[in-house]
């Protein structure tokens, strides 16, 4: 992930201050069952008697990046148990992908001045190498885990992850085939989610989706995403770049859709002992549509998709930098001369808490 990450993740901090409510609810999960010693029947060095606990909490991070927003979630979580059991010690494991910056993860840890390490000094931090598509940690480990903006990371399939027009699939129909596909990614991030759980322990999760209720040229991020390959293109007219490695620039993003996301989640509660506790549909949306709110949003975009473009471009690392930020500054450019038209919904997402039986 790109080093300002931290600084331009402001817009997925948005998801996790609209459901403030809902992640204290899902730490009021794992209080109510450490009290009533459900947690402790398949506990991982975790001993309880109703309100003493003999051992730590474990709670996973999952797509912590560099961890300004992780901070945020970890002191609502925290805070909340902390008030229960006061001097509780807590092991927190922060995963990303083996490429993240750990050091950027734990200066922010350590430096930043409302760090959940002020909250108490039993607090242990982690950092993971893994994708989320693996199981990161040993099954029936992990009292809580919570996953914001990630899930749509997918392992990368050049016959689905395509598309000329776009650097992200979507508003497409999907095949019988690639609907299956999106399924089973889904489906597996969450049965593993599960085997790290222990029973009586909380998850919840963001799960980015196609808005239905608007059409593609009403789509801000969709705009935005036609606008960024548009750019490439311009650039192999004037031969800068191969056209063929242009038409394979892609995020290997999937965006679910709604009959997606509900099967998958049918399925994972009746194949492995989760239990859904709530789900909600949110909109993010903004009410500046002006160049400068846009060049932002494109910046937030910038700090993600820098790495992956870049790795499509043949030379040596001077080349790709020099020609990846040729495309940036003919992008701000053109976002300036011809800014998207009515940029209001930016993305769609559910909010799903869920708990292990």
């Amino acid at each position: 992930m790109e080093g300002k990450y931290n600084e331009m993740s402001t817009i997925q901090l948005k998801a996790i201050e609209f459901n403030r409510k809902l992640i204290i609810k899902t730490s009021d999960i794992i209080i109510e069952n450490i009290k009533n010693g459900k947690l402790a029947k398949s506990s991982y060095g975790f001993k309880s008697n109703g309100n003493s606990i003999q051992g730590s909490i474990r709670i996973l991070d999952v797509g912590s990046s560099h961890g300004r927003n992780s901070i945020i979630i970890l002191n609502l979580i925290i805070s909340n148990i902390l008030k229960h059991f006061p001097n509780q010690c807590f092991e927190i494991l922060h995963d990303d992908l083996p490429e993240n910056d750990f050091s950027l993860l734990f200066n922010e840890i350590i430096k930043n001045e409302n760090s959940y390490l002020k909250l108490s000094n039993q607090i242990f931090y982690y950092g993971i190498g893994n994708s989320c598509h693996n199981q990161v940690v040993p099954s029936n480990s992990i009292d809580l885990c919570f996953s914001f903006s990630t899930c749509h990371w997918t392992p990368y399939n050049e016959k689905y992850h395509y598309d000329t027009d776009s650097i992200v699939v979507m508003h497409k129909k999907r095949s019988a085939e690639h609907r299956q596909f999106c399924i089973e990614t889904l489906y597996n991030f969450f049965s593993i989610r599960s085997k790290e759980l222990k029973s009586g322990g909380s998850f919840i999760c963001t799960i980015n989706h196609e808005n239905n209720s608007t059409t593609p040229e009403l789509d801000s991020l969709h705009q935005l995403f036609i606008k960024i390959k548009t750019v490439w293109k311009q650039m192999a007219n004037e031969n800068l770049i191969d056209i063929g490695i242009v038409n394979k620039m892609v995020l290997n993003w999937n965006f679910y859709k709604e009959d997606e996301v509900k099967e998958v989640l049918e399925m994972v509660c009746r194949n492995n002992q989760l239990k859904l506790i709530l789900m909600e549909q949110n909109v993010e949306t903004t009410t500046t549509s002006d160049e400068e709110f846009q060049i932002y949003f494109y910046n937030h975009a910038y700090v993600f998709m820098k790495n992956v473009f870049k790795s499509y471009i043949p030379g040596d690392e001077n080349h790709r930098e020099s020609l990846f930020q040729i495309f940036n500054s003919k992008f701000i450019e053109h976002i300036k001369q011809d800014p998207i038209q009515n940029f209001g919904k930016i993305y769609s997402y559910y909010i799903v808490v869920l708990e292990k039986d």
